[in-house]
């Protein structure tokens, strides 16, 4: 059985309206980063979870890819022409979420 890496990713835009963001378009962004740097031609990469209002995009690809899309992830400065940053919140070999990730980060603090 393969063994997949999950990557929950922000998207930071510079100009976030001049931008069309889709599952599709962004796979293709990362794909293009993969060949480009590492000529890895069509690797697996799946979009498990995509929110184009918070621009964060959760996506498996496997254990053997790691490196080399976290690298890449690191080096793409560009979405669609518009200046931007990949943004890796979070790394993992289990499934991830964006709902239980925003639960974590939004303790309650206790009245004093």
């Amino acid at each position: 059985m393969a063994q997949y890496y999950y990557f929950d990713i922000k998207l930071k835009l510079r100009d976030p309206d001049t931008v069309v963001l889709t599952p599709a378009l962004f796979r293709s962004c990362v794909l293009n980063a993969l060949d480009s740097f590492f000529c890895e031609e069509k690797p697996t990469l799946e979009i498990v979870k995509f929110c184009a209002q918070q621009q964060r995009v959760i996506f498996r690809v496997p254990e053997d890819l790691y490196e080399m899309t976290r690298i890449s992830l690191d080096l793409i400065g560009h979405y669609q022409e518009t200046p931007c940053h990949f943004q890796v919140l979070q790394t993992s070999k289990s499934a991830l979420d964006f709902e239980k990730n925003i639960e974590k980060s939004h303790v309650k603090l206790p009245d004093t």
